[in-house]
């Protein structure tokens, strides 16, 4: 185990060193590496995987659930919670609640007016069903699951499929550096290599947020989120947000040490990448549940 552990994951020597580096000083790490002073670094491809390995590890031994869904007529959004063992009395752990106005029933003039968010589920679902009848079959059978089963199943495909989405996703984070960096001398590998590492560090600091037990009230700061429950913000949550803000702040200095340019255009492209990125990524999920869905027993 000390061999695998110490050759596969890299948990000695180079490691602290790579992470230092990493965390202290944003990008310098790619520099150190696209400049061939690679001896005392860990590789960039096994800190990614080191990092993500720790991820996932920590989801399972928090238990970790993923935000559960919330579909009502007149309302879309998902529930959160999450607390460190032995954190909050039993039953007392804070849960945030998430909601996007999609149709409100009591401003209609009448009940026909607009369709409900479950009739818009319904009839996206019959649509699926003229792909393939089995698939249709497991949404609806989906949905009249209780809310811990669909929480469970979510989870489950989720964490089946979640490593190759992320993996998936990393020539594409590099695909966008680019192209935002086109008329740039750098190579698309180079741009993968800062991929890597700015990933491996979002992968440090999400862990990070795992181990602070709060329940990310604070993301009631994002205006198209309603319906945060009034007694979810806790000493944990101001906690939890300082990696958070760190994270937003963290790839634009990466990207003004390792590509250069002026500040304005640096957050111009870092507008646009975080916006791609999001954007796949969130797509990629939506595909990895309804894989999970589509494959439950």
């Amino acid at each position: 185990m000390h061999e695998f552990v110490g050759h596969y994951v890299a948990l000695e020597g180079k490691l602290w060193q790579t992470l230092k580096l990493l965390v202290l000083r944003p990008g310098e790490l790619t520099k150190e590496f696209l400049a061939g002073r690679r001896m005392p670094y860990i590789p960039p491809l096994r800190l990614y995987l080191t990092l993500s390995l720790v991820l996932f590890a920590l989801i399972k031994v928090f238990h970790i659930e993923l935000p559960q869904l919330l579909i009502e007529d007149g309302q879309f959004g998902f529930t959160y919670s999450h607390a460190a063992p032995g954190t909050y009395a039993p039953g007392k752990t804070p849960r945030a609640i998430f909601t996007l106005a999609v149709h409100d029933p009591q401003h209609a003039e009448t009940a026909d007016e607009s369709p409900t968010v479950n009739d818009s589920i319904q009839d996206a679902i019959a649509a699926i069903g003229k792909v393939n009848a089995h698939w249709q079959d497991k949404l609806n059978n989906f949905l009249k699951q209780t809310d811990k089963e669909k929480s469970a199943a979510l989870n489950h495909g989720f964490l089946a499929y979640a490593p190759y989405m992320l993996i998936g996703a990393l020539p594409l984070f590099a695909l966008y550096l680019k192209l935002i960096y086109r008329r740039s001398n750098f190579h698309y590998g180079e741009h993968l290599v800062f991929a890597l590492h700015t990933n491996a560090f979002a992968f440090l600091v999400v862990s990070l947020m795992i181990v602070i037990p709060g329940s990310i009230g604070w993301a009631a700061m994002f205006p198209f989120l309603k319906g945060v429950s009034s007694d979810v913000l806790s000493a944990w949550d101001i906690f939890q947000i300082i990696p958070f803000l760190c994270l937003v702040a963290y790839l634009p200095m990466a990207m003004q040490r390792v590509y250069g340019g002026s500040r304005f255009a640096t957050c111009c492209r870092w507008l646009v990448l975080v916006t791609a990125h999001v954007m796949v990524v969130g797509a990629a999920t939506l595909i990895v549940e309804f894989i999970g869905i589509v494959n439950q027993a």
